[in-house]
């Protein structure tokens, strides 16, 4: 919660890992997402895709860090798919940002497939 100059707002967040075959950019992500460059919605993605891709967190991930914030599944698939040179990036968005990205924030989510997974089921709300 903060405070501001004599009124309250909520703020949420949400903390995400992506784990992904190939490299993780912006441009990736876009794509991964299901933007289109000519939707009414791609500058809104591409701005969601950078906040997504430059909050990362950067302590060093680990096994139990993992786990704690995402669960044991996710811990095994970060622990399996890195010792196979995946790359993975954890991070957190916050619903101060723009509306897509708040939204983003407000919602949990994961995505699975075969080259990238995301998770985003650690909202805090």
């Amino acid at each position: 919660m903060k405070i501001r100059n004599g009124f309250v707002t909520n703020s949420s967040s949400t903390n995400f890992i992506i784990i992904s075959k190939k490299e993780i950019t912006t441009e990736f992500l876009f794509e991964k997402l299901g933007f289109k460059n000519d939707s009414p919605l791609a500058d809104m993605g591409w701005e969601l895709c950078s906040n997504i891709l430059y909050s990362p967190d950067t302590d060093t991930l680990n096994f139990e860090d993992v786990k704690k914030d995402f669960g044991m599944e996710t811990a095994k698939k970060w622990q399996n798919l890195t010792a196979k040179g995946y790359n993975s990036i954890r991070g957190c968005t916050s619903s101060d940002e723009d509306s897509l990205t708040s939204f983003f924030t407000m919602d949990s989510f994961e995505i699975d497939e075969n080259d990238f997974y995301i998770n985003g089921k650690n909202c805090i709300w």
